[in-house]
């Protein structure tokens, strides 16, 4: 396949992925139309150029951390103008980047990822006894969704996150 194909079939991941994760996240305040693109483009190049390349190696789970925050505070950052007042929340960030993530790795982009996307098909397949009561648009912070990480691992016992997922989505 050719570079082009590859762009196109990369680009039209990135954004099915964002749709994903802002469907039902409550994340803009009012504005217009323009200002919502211009934060869409400027997020998802920030994940292109700047996130993805580092899943090209296996990516430790400290380093996907780090990239969930990161791309949290550019998010914040650049969509000042748009987000309501609960800003670019975990549970989006985590969405877009996971979901991302794990297209690219069914397509051989990227080697597996260190963990699945969290939704609401997920949290109901995993035991709720030490998870917070929470949908994935509610996630706000690093230790809600790490309680969910932990939750999985507990379910796919003896196989990865993203294997799990798969085989449970």
């Amino acid at each position: 396949m050719n570079d082009l194909k590859i762009d196109f079939i990369k680009d039209s991941l990135c954004y099915r992925a964002w749709s994903a994760s802002v469907q039902r996240a409550n994340l803009y305040k009012k504005s217009s139309g323009e200002a919502k693109r211009n934060f869409r483009k400027q997020t998802i190049s920030f994940l292109q150029n700047k996130l993805l390349p580092k899943y090209k190696n296996p990516c430790s789970e400290k380093e996907h951390y780090k990239n969930i925050d990161s791309l949290i505070r550019f998010a914040n950052r650049v969509g000042n103008m748009v987000l309501n007042k609960d800003g670019y929340k975990y549970g989006v960030s985590q969405k877009l980047l996971n979901l991302t993530l794990k297209y690219y790795w069914c397509l051989d982009f990227v080697k597996e990822p260190p963990h699945c996307p969290i939704d609401r098909n997920i949290i109901n397949e995993i035991d709720k006894t030490n998870v917070p009561n929470l949908n994935w648009t509610q996630i706000t912070s690093k230790t809600e969704y790490m309680k969910i990480i932990e939750a999985i691992k507990d379910e796919a016992s003896n196989m990865s996150i993203s294997e799990w997922e798969l085989r449970n989505y």
